[in-house]
C-alpha cells in the first residue's frame, strides 16, 4: 500500500494532520482575553446595579422625610399657637461633619428607622422661615433634606428643598 491510500484509509486527506501547538496555544489565548474582557464588563455592571440601588434607597428615605415635613400643619405668626414640632425652624444639613445636624434620623437598609448602630443612612434636615417682604409674619418655610451614608459607609447623597406656604391668618 503506498502512503496515498494509507492517509485515505485513515480518514485523513493528504497535509491536513489537525493543529499545531501553537495555533492551540493561541485559541486559548483568544479565548482568556475575551474572557478577561466579559468578566470585567460584568463587575462593572454589578457595581452600576448596586450604585443604582443605593440612590434609589436614599431617595426613597429623604422622600419619605420631606413628605413627613410638608405634611405638618403650620400657620403664619411664628410661633404659633400650638404649633408642630416637626416644622420650628432650624437644623443643618452640612455632610462635611462641620456643626451639629440639629435635626437627624438614622435608617437602616430595608430604608425602615434603624439605631445608629445598624444605619446604614443618616438623614439631616434644616427648616428655615420665609418671611414676605416687608412684613414680620411668617410667609412659608423652606425645607431641605440630605440622606447620606453613615460615616465610613458606601452609598449616594441625595439633597432635596422645598416650599411650603402658611396655612390661614
Amino acid at each position: 500500500m503506498d502512503q496515498e491510500t494509507t492517509d485515505r484509509t485513515a480518514g485523513r486527506t493528504p497535509g491536513n494532520d489537525g493543529f499545531s501547538l501553537v495555533e492551540t496555544l493561541f485559541a486559548v489565548l483568544v479565548l482568556v482575553v475575551a474572557a478577561g474582557g466579559l468578566v470585567r464588563a460584568l463587575a462593572h455592571a454589578s457595581e452600576g446595579r448596586q450604585a443604582a440601588a443605593d440612590t434609589g434607597l436614599a431617595t426613597r428615605i429623604a422622600e419619605a422625610r420631606m413628605e413627613e415635613l410638608l405634611a405638618a400643619p403650620f400657620w403664619r405668626g411664628w410661633p404659633w399657637p400650638g404649633y408642630h414640632a416637626a416644622v420650628a425652624p432650624g437644623g443643618s444639613v452640612e455632610t462635611g461633619g462641620a456643626g451639629a445636624p440639629g435635626y437627624f434620623a438614622f435608617f437602616g437598609e430595608d430604608g425602615e428607622p434603624a439605631d445608629r448602630r445598624s444605619a446604614r443612612y443618616e438623614v439631616r434636615w434644616r427648616i428655615r422661615e420665609l418671611v414676605a417682604p416687608g412684613g414680620d409674619r411668617l410667609a412659608g418655610l423652606r425645607f431641605e433634606v440630605v440622606a447620606m451614608p453613615v460615616s465610613g459607609g458606601r452609598g449616594s447623597v441625595v439633597r432635596l428643598e422645598s416650599v411650603r406656604v402658611a396655612n390661614g391668618e
